[in-house]
Order: structure tokens, then sequence, then C-alpha cells
């Protein structure tokens, strides 16, 4: 099995030894855009593929090509750690520091971490408890259970007096999230090519051998309803689904040997940023009532059209932070994008929309305290910037954060960083 680890944007060329991959990758991307989702390869040039801006992992017959996000001087494992940790920090995979830490020292593709990862947290939570409900029933038995139905059992028992019809609760574990948790078992079974996890994802399908083999569609994870009992199961099966989602266009087919799993790194970053603040609030000195990721129920209209007032051109900043009367305190938009540094350009090759962008935040929302931040790449230094005219009280600031570190045991520095970028001091 060929395997490949690039990064974003990276180039891989179109050499004779990576024709065959290069040929079902490119039959994946073709299929993927005739779903409706976007290309994840630029194939126009003969001479080398460039990837675009995911990041994840895509498995087709006889190779798979892992896309690592692009961190200046942290290396494939770093960049590979971080990925995870950013991924389980916005729970889009499966586990907890301790679980990261595990694999951490496993020298494996991120594809089998995934798995990993998956198998573990699934086999620790089904010998916690096997999720199981009540189903009633209704039977012809030899003895009695639940309650006789009188009337029924005198219809179809006048001549068998050995039997009795009864209305009784069986308590099953045939329920939606066993049979979900149990096709995505069987589904990664057939991708690992580890033995520690095809032994966890063996052991899976084994606790679950009474549970009905199903062919899952997407209407079937609408039928679960969590509940103080189930909850834990919940980022089991959220990862679930985009297992089985990840299988091939035609996902509930459940034939192809095509997976994929992956996120735009626009996206994550983002989301990371604003769950690890959330995370942190404490630290910060921050409720977590006032931090408003991509400013949920704090959205505004910037235009209103003049004859009806209706709203027009919706803004959505990535994290808005409010003082406890509500006014907010700080607006933060991330921006993955590597910059240009001080020497190169005294403004850093920050776009002039990303600015307009954070003026127009600054003036609608009366924020005083408004921040592009970006990953920190060598050479740059942070600007501040005030606003001419009557909002000359608002600035704009360009920051960064390093993520050329181990997130996750690099924590102290990582939160000290993001502390400073905010303007708060942490909590004593």
């Amino acid at each position: 099995m060929r395997y490949l680890t690039v990064t974003e944007y990276e180039r891989i060329p179109r050499t004779e030894q990576n024709q065959k991959l290069l040929s079902r990758l490119q039959a994946f991307d073709e299929s993927r855009c005739g779903s409706g989702g976007e290309p994840i390869f630029d194939w126009h040039d003969r001479r080398f593929v460039r990837a675009r801006n995911y990041v994840g992992v895509i498995a087709v017959l006889g190779g798979a090509v892992e896309i690592l996000p692009k961190i200046d001087k942290l290396g494939e494992a770093g960049s590979q750690h971080n990925l995870l940790y950013m991924l389980s920090m916005t729970r889009k995979i499966v586990g907890e520091d301790r679980d990261l830490a595990t694999i951490g020292t496993q020298k494996m593709p991120l594809l089998e971490q995934l798995i990993s990862l998956f198998a573990t947290r699934t086999l620790s939570e089904l010998k916690r408890g096997i999720d199981h409900t009540y189903v009633t029933q209704e039977d012809n038995l030899r003895c009695l259970k639940g309650k006789l139905l009188v009337a029924q059992h005198a219809v179809k028992n006048a001549l068998h007096r050995e039997r009795l019809y009864c209305r009784y609760e069986d308590f099953i574990s045939d329920t939606p999230i066993n049979r979900i948790l149990k096709a995505a078992s069987r589904r990664l079974l057939f991708i690992s090519k580890v033995a520690s996890a095809q032994k966890k994802l063996r052991e899976i399908t084994f606790l679950l051998d009474d549970v009905a083999d199903l062919e899952v569609a997407e209407h079937h994870f609408d039928d679960i309803h969590y509940n103080r009992n189930t909850e834990r199961f919940q980022p089991l099966i959220n990862f679930s689904l985009l297992v089985l989602k990840g299988m091939n266009p035609a996902w509930s087919q459940g034939k192809e040997t095509t997976f994929s799993l992956l996120f735009p790194m626009e996206e994550l970053f983002e989301e990371f940023i604003a769950r690890y603040i959330h995370r942190h609030a404490d630290y910060f000195g921050l409720s977590r009532d006032l931090i408003h990721a991509q400013a949920a129920g704090r959205r505004e209209w910037l235009l209103r059209r003049e004859h009806d007032s209706s709203g027009k051109f919706r803004l959505k900043p990535d994290l808005i932070i409010d003082e406890c009367y509500g006014k907010p305190r700080l607006i933060l938009d991330t921006k993955w994008k590597r910059l240009l540094s001080d020497a190169e350009d005294s403004k850093n090759g920050v776009s002039q929309a990303d600015i307009y962008q954070l003026y127009a935040y600054a003036h609608r929302y009366e924020c005083q305290d408004n921040i592009l931040l970006f990953p920190y790449v060598e050479g740059v230094s942070p600007k501040s910037y005030r606003i001419q005219g009557k909002c000359c009280s608002h600035r704009i600031r360009v920051e960064f954060v390093k993520l050329n570190r181990d997130l996750r045991t690099d924590g102290p520095a990582f939160r000290e960083e993001i502390g400073k970028v905010l303007g708060i001091n942490k909590a004593a």
C-alpha cells in the first residue's frame, strides 16, 4: 500500500511511482465534485498535483494520502499531533488528552491513529455499559410474561391451552446507537491494517453481536435522542457519521473501497481558537456565557433596504466576547493564511478585504478592540491601527499565535500567548 504525506498546497510529482495512486485520487476527486463537493487537489498542471486547503486523509484502493497543516519548523510528526489535538478540541474526533498522549508515542499514519482513537474510546464506553432500551412486544408464549391479553388469547389459543398471548417489555441492546457503532466498526475493520486496532474493532463487534447489521443512512442519525445515560456516546456517533459519510459518495451503499476524512483548514483553525478560549475561560477570567462563537445570538445586518427595512449583508464575526452589560469587549476574526515578514512588507500581506471586514464589525457593533488573528511566521510582529473619523477610539489589531509547538504539552505557554492577544489578564 502506497502512503503519501503532504502539507496544504504541497505538490505531488506525477512520477511513474505515483501514477496509479494519483489516478485513483483523481477518480475520487471527480466523484466528490459530481456529488456537489469541492475538489481536494488541483489537477491542472501536467508535472504535479497540488493539494488545496483541506487537511485529513484519503484512502483509495492500494494507497492513501495524508494532508497535514502547513506549520513552519514543526515536522511531520508534530503537525500530525497538532492536527489530532485541534480535531479533538473541536470535537470532530473522539479522544481526550490521555488518548492523544498514548497514540502520540506510536508512529502510525494519521488514518490509523484516528481509527485507534475511535476503537479505544468505543470499547471503553461499551465496557462501562452497552446502550439498552425497553421495547413493547406481543407474542404467544408457553409461560406468562408481562400482561395476559385476554381477548387476543381467547381468539388465538382456543385450541392451544398450553400457550398464553402476552404483552411484555423486553430490555434489548438492538438500539440505533449500537447499530451505528457496529456499522462504523465493521467499516473501519475493513480499512485498518494495524493489528491492535483490528483486535479492538473485532471485540466491539463481538460485544454488539445481538445488534442487527444495518446499512446506515443519514436519517438513522436523526432517530437518536440522547439522555443522561447515552450522551457519553454522542462524540462516538458524531465520528461514526463522518466515517460512514466518508466511505464514498453514495455512502449508504457501503461497498466502495474509498474513504476520506477531510476538513477545511480555515474553518478548523477558526473553531479551534473559539473552542480553546471557551474551554479555558476561567484562566482568562471570562464568563462562558459572554463568549459567542460565530457571533451566536449576536449577529447583525450591515445594511437595511430603504423601502422595506429588510436586513442585507449579515455580519458574523468568528468570535465576540461581551462585557457583562452586553456591549462587545472585543471582536476576533481568525485567518488561516501565511503572511509576509516585516522585512518583506510593512503590512505583512494583510489584505484590504480583511481590514475592511474588521472595520465594518467595529462600526456596526461599536466595538473598540477588533483583532485579526493569524498563525505566526518568522519575522512578523503585531500591528495596531486606529480607525480614522468619529470612531477614533476604535482600533484594529493584527496579532499572531505560534502553532509550531506541541499544542497539547505546551498548553501553559499557548494559553499565556492567547491571553496576551486578547489583552486579558489571566485569573489569579
